[in-house]
Protein backbone atom coordinates (compact mmCIF):
# COMPACT_ATOMS: atom_id res chain seq x y z
CA UNK A 1 0.00 0.00 0.00
CA UNK A 2 1.59 3.62 -1.13
CA UNK A 3 0.89 6.36 1.26
CA UNK A 4 1.25 9.70 -0.19
CA UNK A 5 1.03 13.11 1.26
CA UNK A 6 -2.24 14.67 0.27
CA UNK A 7 -0.36 18.24 0.79
CA UNK A 8 2.50 17.65 -1.50
CA UNK A 9 0.13 16.07 -4.12
CA UNK A 10 -2.29 19.10 -4.31
CA UNK A 11 0.93 21.45 -4.71
CA UNK A 12 3.78 19.25 -6.77
CA UNK A 13 1.54 16.82 -8.65
CA UNK A 14 2.39 17.92 -12.11
CA UNK A 15 5.73 16.51 -11.19
CA UNK A 16 4.73 13.01 -11.13
CA UNK A 17 4.86 10.95 -14.35
CA UNK A 18 1.89 9.75 -15.89
CA UNK A 19 2.54 6.30 -18.24
CA UNK A 20 0.32 4.09 -19.96
CA UNK A 21 -1.49 2.07 -17.08
CA UNK A 22 -4.17 -0.01 -16.93
CA UNK A 23 -5.66 -0.65 -13.02
CA UNK A 24 -6.93 -4.32 -13.17
CA UNK A 25 -8.56 -4.80 -9.75
CA UNK A 26 -7.20 -8.07 -9.66
CA UNK A 27 -5.65 -7.86 -6.05
CA UNK A 28 -8.30 -5.25 -4.36
CA UNK A 29 -10.35 -2.41 -4.99
CA UNK A 30 -6.42 -0.27 -5.66
CA UNK A 31 -7.54 2.28 -2.93
CA UNK A 32 -10.63 3.39 -5.30
CA UNK A 33 -13.74 5.16 -3.46
CA UNK A 34 -17.29 4.56 -3.77
CA UNK A 35 -19.13 7.44 -4.51
CA UNK A 36 -18.75 9.02 -0.98
CA UNK A 37 -15.25 10.09 -0.79
CA UNK A 38 -13.22 8.49 1.50
CA UNK A 39 -15.72 5.20 1.16
CA UNK A 40 -13.92 2.83 -0.54
CA UNK A 41 -15.68 0.86 -3.07
CA UNK A 42 -16.16 -2.93 -2.89
CA UNK A 43 -14.20 -5.27 -4.51
CA UNK A 44 -15.35 -8.60 -6.19
CA UNK A 45 -12.10 -10.89 -6.92
CA UNK A 46 -13.46 -12.49 -10.44
CA UNK A 47 -16.50 -12.08 -13.00
CA UNK A 48 -14.81 -8.59 -14.11
CA UNK A 49 -14.38 -7.65 -17.76
CA UNK A 50 -11.51 -9.26 -18.19
CA UNK A 51 -12.50 -12.40 -15.99
CA UNK A 52 -10.45 -11.33 -13.02
CA UNK A 53 -11.12 -8.66 -9.92
CA UNK A 54 -13.55 -5.49 -9.97
CA UNK A 55 -14.96 -3.18 -7.94
CA UNK A 56 -18.73 -2.61 -7.68
CA UNK A 57 -21.01 0.29 -5.68
CA UNK A 58 -24.89 -0.16 -5.24
CA UNK A 59 -26.55 3.01 -5.10
CA UNK A 60 -30.16 4.44 -4.94
CA UNK A 61 -31.78 7.31 -6.81
CA UNK A 62 -34.21 8.46 -4.17
CA UNK A 63 -32.74 12.05 -3.95
CA UNK A 64 -32.30 12.63 -7.44
CA UNK A 65 -33.86 14.38 -10.09
CA UNK A 66 -33.99 14.00 -13.74
CA UNK A 67 -30.67 14.82 -15.69
CA UNK A 68 -28.51 15.25 -12.27
CA UNK A 69 -24.76 13.76 -12.58
CA UNK A 70 -24.32 11.07 -10.25
CA UNK A 71 -21.04 10.28 -9.35
CA UNK A 72 -20.83 5.63 -8.46
CA UNK A 73 -17.27 5.52 -8.45
CA UNK A 74 -13.78 8.01 -7.81
CA UNK A 75 -10.39 7.63 -8.08
CA UNK A 76 -9.09 10.27 -6.13
CA UNK A 77 -6.39 12.04 -3.77
CA UNK A 78 -7.94 10.97 -0.08
CA UNK A 79 -7.08 13.44 2.27
CA UNK A 80 -7.57 10.94 5.11
CA UNK A 81 -6.85 9.75 7.72
CA UNK A 82 -5.18 7.95 6.64
CA UNK A 83 -3.84 10.39 2.99
CA UNK A 84 -3.46 7.89 0.09
CA UNK A 85 -4.21 7.81 -3.54
CA UNK A 86 -6.12 5.74 -6.12
CA UNK A 87 -3.82 2.94 -8.03
CA UNK A 88 -0.82 4.46 -6.26
CA UNK A 89 -0.70 7.41 -7.86
CA UNK A 90 -0.76 6.37 -11.66
CA UNK A 91 -3.26 8.66 -12.62
CA UNK A 92 -1.70 11.67 -10.70
CA UNK A 93 -0.33 14.49 -12.17
CA UNK A 94 0.44 16.51 -15.32
CA UNK A 95 -1.60 14.70 -18.38
CA UNK A 96 -0.56 17.58 -20.56
CA UNK A 97 2.94 17.32 -20.12
CA UNK A 98 2.94 13.74 -20.01
CA UNK A 99 1.00 13.86 -23.41
CA UNK A 100 -2.28 11.30 -22.17
CA UNK A 101 -3.89 10.86 -24.85
CA UNK A 102 -6.98 9.05 -23.68
CA UNK A 103 -8.67 7.36 -20.53
CA UNK A 104 -11.13 4.34 -20.77
CA UNK A 105 -12.92 2.01 -18.57
CA UNK A 106 -14.86 -0.82 -18.84
CA UNK A 107 -18.45 -0.54 -17.07
CA UNK A 108 -21.82 -2.69 -16.39
CA UNK A 109 -25.01 -1.49 -14.32
CA UNK A 110 -28.17 -3.37 -13.69
CA UNK A 111 -30.63 -0.76 -14.34
CA UNK A 112 -33.69 -0.97 -16.07
CA UNK A 113 -32.84 0.94 -18.66
CA UNK A 114 -29.78 1.94 -20.61
CA UNK A 115 -27.85 4.30 -18.96
CA UNK A 116 -25.54 7.87 -20.00
CA UNK A 117 -22.22 7.34 -18.49
CA UNK A 118 -19.58 10.95 -17.74
CA UNK A 119 -16.26 10.91 -16.68
CA UNK A 120 -15.43 13.98 -14.17
CA UNK A 121 -11.33 15.34 -14.42
CA UNK A 122 -10.49 17.79 -11.56
CA UNK A 123 -7.35 18.79 -9.92
CA UNK A 124 -6.64 17.07 -6.29
CA UNK A 125 -9.28 19.71 -4.59
CA UNK A 126 -11.80 18.27 -6.57
CA UNK A 127 -12.07 22.12 -8.75
CA UNK A 128 -11.67 22.76 -11.20
CA UNK A 129 -12.76 20.11 -13.50
CA UNK A 130 -14.39 18.63 -16.54
CA UNK A 131 -17.18 16.38 -17.37
CA UNK A 132 -17.08 14.22 -20.69
CA UNK A 133 -19.67 12.51 -21.31
CA UNK A 134 -20.77 9.11 -23.77
CA UNK A 135 -22.83 10.32 -26.46
CA UNK A 136 -24.17 6.13 -26.60
CA UNK A 137 -26.27 4.76 -23.99
CA UNK A 138 -24.63 2.38 -21.92
CA UNK A 139 -27.23 -1.15 -21.96
CA UNK A 140 -27.39 -3.00 -18.70
CA UNK A 141 -26.01 -6.20 -17.75
CA UNK A 142 -23.05 -6.29 -20.06
CA UNK A 143 -19.82 -5.08 -19.78
CA UNK A 144 -18.72 -2.30 -21.57
CA UNK A 145 -15.28 -0.37 -22.38
CA UNK A 146 -15.84 3.71 -22.41
CA UNK A 147 -13.21 5.81 -24.11
CA UNK A 148 -12.01 9.66 -23.29
CA UNK A 149 -9.65 11.19 -25.94
CA UNK A 150 -8.09 13.64 -23.98
CA UNK A 151 -8.09 16.61 -26.39
CA UNK A 152 -9.82 20.15 -25.95
CA UNK A 153 -11.69 19.50 -29.31
CA UNK A 154 -13.35 16.62 -28.10
CA UNK A 155 -16.96 16.68 -28.45
CA UNK A 156 -17.06 14.58 -25.64
CA UNK A 157 -16.09 17.36 -22.86
CA UNK A 158 -19.47 19.01 -22.09
CA UNK A 159 -18.71 20.80 -19.16
CA UNK A 160 -15.42 22.75 -18.40
CA UNK A 161 -16.87 24.82 -15.15
CA UNK A 162 -15.63 28.25 -16.41
CA UNK A 163 -12.47 27.32 -16.72
CA UNK A 164 -9.88 26.29 -19.41
CA UNK A 165 -9.22 22.65 -21.03
CA UNK A 166 -5.59 23.50 -19.72
CA UNK A 167 -6.30 24.25 -16.02
CA UNK A 168 -7.78 20.80 -15.41
CA UNK A 169 -5.10 18.51 -17.16
CA UNK A 170 -1.88 19.96 -15.81
CA UNK A 171 -2.81 18.80 -12.48
CA UNK A 172 -5.13 15.93 -12.20
CA UNK A 173 -6.14 14.22 -9.25
CA UNK A 174 -9.98 12.96 -8.99
CA UNK A 175 -11.74 11.23 -11.51
CA UNK A 176 -14.95 10.49 -10.93
CA UNK A 177 -17.09 7.77 -12.92
CA UNK A 178 -20.99 8.48 -13.28
CA UNK A 179 -24.36 8.31 -14.68
CA UNK A 180 -26.91 10.76 -15.99
CA UNK A 181 -29.98 9.94 -13.81
CA UNK A 182 -32.92 9.00 -15.93
CA UNK A 183 -36.30 10.09 -15.95
CA UNK A 184 -37.68 6.70 -15.53
CA UNK A 185 -35.23 6.04 -12.16
CA UNK A 186 -35.01 9.72 -10.57
CA UNK A 187 -36.46 9.76 -7.26
CA UNK A 188 -37.62 6.36 -7.19
CA UNK A 189 -37.55 4.97 -3.21
CA UNK A 190 -34.59 3.91 -1.50
CA UNK A 191 -35.51 0.51 -1.49
CA UNK A 192 -34.57 0.51 -5.46
CA UNK A 193 -30.99 0.18 -5.65
CA UNK A 194 -28.36 0.06 -8.75
CA UNK A 195 -25.07 -1.97 -8.72
CA UNK A 196 -22.00 0.05 -11.18
CA UNK A 197 -19.59 -2.04 -11.77
CA UNK A 198 -16.07 -1.16 -12.69
CA UNK A 199 -12.68 -2.48 -14.52
CA UNK A 200 -9.72 -1.98 -16.23
CA UNK A 201 -9.38 1.81 -15.66
CA UNK A 202 -6.74 3.09 -18.53
CA UNK A 203 -4.71 6.18 -19.21
CA UNK A 204 -2.90 5.95 -22.50
CA UNK A 205 -0.04 8.29 -23.29
CA UNK A 206 2.04 9.20 -26.74
CA UNK A 207 5.33 9.48 -26.42
CA UNK A 208 7.58 12.72 -27.07
CA UNK A 209 8.18 13.18 -30.84
CA UNK A 210 11.76 13.34 -30.04
CA UNK A 211 11.78 9.64 -28.49
CA UNK A 212 9.71 8.59 -30.87
CA UNK A 213 12.45 9.34 -33.83
CA UNK A 214 15.23 8.40 -31.81
CA UNK A 215 13.53 4.86 -31.28
CA UNK A 216 13.16 4.93 -35.02
CA UNK A 217 16.60 5.76 -35.58
CA UNK A 218 18.08 3.41 -33.16
CA UNK A 219 16.33 0.72 -34.65
CA UNK A 220 17.18 1.63 -38.37
CA UNK A 221 20.98 1.69 -37.34
CA UNK A 222 20.18 -1.60 -35.40
CA UNK A 223 18.76 -2.78 -38.65
CA UNK A 224 21.81 -1.59 -40.71
CA UNK A 225 24.43 -3.41 -38.03
CA UNK A 226 23.09 -6.15 -39.00
CA UNK A 227 23.21 -6.27 -42.55
CA UNK A 228 26.77 -5.64 -42.82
Amino acid sequence: MKYISSALLATASPTLAVATFTESFNSDNALWDSATRGVGATWVSSGGADGGGYITNDLDFSGNAHGDARSVIRAEVNFGPPPSVASGGAFVGDWLADNVSSFSVSVRHNASVPLSYFARFADPVNFPGEFATTFTPILPNTWTEITFAINENNPQFVSFEGQSFSSVFDNIGDIQIGVSVPASLAGLDDTITITFDIDSATVTTVPEPSIALLAVVGLAGLSRRKRN
